[in-house]
């Protein structure tokens, strides 16, 4: 069968990762682009755009249905005009106008394995993905190769939900501080709440897109989780695997809870003692920390680590952990019993997290704070969400609020001069205060570092 022409989604989303495709292929072609990023989170989709835009030869291999034999035509010496052959692509033009791409490619440790020799046989440009590259982390049978650059997927952040909706210019240029049109505020609070609820993921915004419906993007929302728990499990040999999974994912939101009230327990140990007192049938501690790790190199979750005492060179990794999706985050709230309130609470934190972690997350060149993940603070019995320290070394504290109530850890941070700037990030318009000033929630990461008039 030969490889169809990229074809269009009904509903077209326009996502920054073109621009970063754009930049490896315009500076570092001559390395081998690694895509990461979670299952359906668009990778698939954004790669073949990108090929079939700048290409001459676009050569795609899947490799969970390999219906070519691209594994088994790795030991020939003209393997890929054979391979382009037997699909039916022509004649394979091995040059830079010609690029590879090899899906799905944790299904093959050999060819994984074999990237490095890929690249010294083939002149075009290669790009390998794959939603389960845990395994390849987590498998002492695959080898990481060298010569790769790495491109890191998320779902879409708020600014791309607001470029879906026309709304990215107003998020652009909007005032922190209470100085742009009430209507804009208005505007971007309602996606904000729209957003918070139904998360990123490109199937789930598009249908709302299409129907404007929350309830559809839940339905959506729970065929992902089931779909990813399904396909994570088989990776494992334990029986249990599908078991551990699902009660990871409530674990995760039950830590966030009783964090919140100071459980003083490391966050592998408070999940570990929630899972084996869950699942009925037997469940080692390696069990729980190998399902963990793997959520966390699946992108499905996120860590967050600890300035100890208020200190940012007092740092305990890994204290915390926060879905990388409000979606899925508000999906499995559903599983857990936790107050209201309390859901309205995390569910705001969780956006700010994903939102942060984009910063972090960003090439080094564009990079604009130190460190390598979100951290939270605690000092006494304050503890403030996150602390920011940009490359000027400014320590940036965010107290992150659901409604407009008092910041009293931003005070006491503040106050002691453990942080140089304030922000109260909340659902309100924002405006300048003595101490610190208050930002739109929505801000809290496409306004950083908060700067506008």
């Amino acid at each position: 069968m030969k490889e169809r022409a990229f074809v269009r989604n009904d509903i077209e989303l326009e996502r920054d990762v073109q621009k970063e495709l754009n930049d490896w292929k315009n500076k570092r072609h001559h390395t081998v682009l690694q895509v990461e990023g979670p299952r359906q989170v668009g990778k698939t989709h954004e790669i073949r755009k990108f090929a079939y835009e700048n290409y001459q030869q676009v050569v795609y291999v899947n490799l969970v249905r390999d219906e070519y034999g691209f594994e088994d035509l790795l030991a020939e010496d003209q393997f890929m005009e054979i391979y382009c052959k037997k699909a039916g692509l022509g004649e394979f033009i091995n040059n830079e106008n010609t690029v590879l791409i090899i899906d799905e490619i944790q299904e093959s440790k050999e060819v994984y394995n074999a990237i490095r020799d890929l690249r010294e046989r083939c002149s075009c440009d290669i790009i390998v993905s794959g939603s389960y590259l845990a395994r390849t982390v987590n498998s002492k049978d695959f080898f990481l190769p060298a010569g790769i650059a790495y491109l890191k997927m998320f779902p879409l952040s708020f600014r791309e939900f607001c470029r879906a909706q026309g709304l990215e210019e107003i998020l652009e240029t909007l005032s922190p501080y209470g100085m742009s049109p009430k209507e804009d505020y208005d505007k971007l609070e309602q996606a904000f709440q729209i957003f918070r609820k139904i998360g990123g993921y490109p199937q789930v915004v598009t249908t709302y897109l299409r129907t404007r419906n929350t309830l559809d993007c839940m339905d959506v929302l729970g065929d992902l989780v089931r779909t990813f728990t399904a396909e994570s499990s088989r990776f494992f040999s334990n029986s249990t695997a599908l078991s551990i999974f699902n009660e990871v994912y409530r674990a995760v939101m039950v830590q966030m809870a009783e964090e919140k009230k100071g459980s003083g327990k490391s966050l592998l140990e408070f999940i570990t003692n929630f899972v084996k007192d869950s699942v009925k049938e037997p469940v080692s501690s390696n069990e729980v920390r190998a399902a963990s790790s793997w959520l966390l190199y699946s992108g499905i979750i996120g860590y967050c680590d600890l300035y100890n005492n208020g200190d940012v060179t007092d740092v305990i990794s890994n204290r915390r952990a926060y879905f990388a999706d409000t979606g899925i985050a508000s999906y499995i709230f559903d599983m857990v019993t936790v107050p209201k309130d309390a859901v309205e609470v995390l569910l705001t934190e969780t956006f700010a997290y994903s939102e942060l972690n984009r910063l972090y997350q960003a090439p080094v060149g564009r990079r604009i704070v130190r460190g390598d993940k979100p951290c939270f603070s605690t000092c006494g019995d304050y503890e403030l969400d996150f602390v920011v320290v940009d490359h000027d070394d400014i320590k940036i504290g965010i107290e992150v609020k659901s409604s407009n109530n008092k910041a009293k850890s931003l005070e006491f941070y503040k106050d002691r001069g453990m942080i140089d700037k304030g922000f109260k990030a909340a659902p309100i318009v924002g405006g300048h205060g003595e101490r610190f000033d208050t930002i739109p929630i929505y801000l809290v990461g496409a306004g950083f570092p908060y700067d506008r008039k």
